[in-house]
């Protein structure tokens, strides 16, 4: 019995184009999930300092990554000048 449906390329390109396009949305999600489950134990603060831990590394492993570390430092440096 001949297949109806044309052989299909089968791969991981889908997923990780999904993943890089939506990177940011899943890691703000997972972290609020975090936030929300250590609140719901009575302990928010250690929630937000993961959270804020979080969000550090992941800025400078965006810097360290990226093309615009330059941009970054000279944006940090004006902000801080008189």
């Amino acid at each position: 019995m001949k297949s109806l449906l044309p052989a299909a390329d089968y791969g991981t390109t889908g997923l990780a184009s999904w993943i890089q396009d939506n990177v940011i949305t899943v890691i703000v999600l997972v972290i609020a999930a975090a936030v929300l489950w250590a609140a719901r134990g009575g302990n928010i603060a250690k929630g937000l300092t993961i959270a804020a831990g979080l969000l550090v590394g992941l800025a400078v492993l965006g810097i360290a990554t990226g093309n615009n570390a330059e941009d970054i430092g000279n944006f940090v440096v004006d902000l801080f000048k008189s």
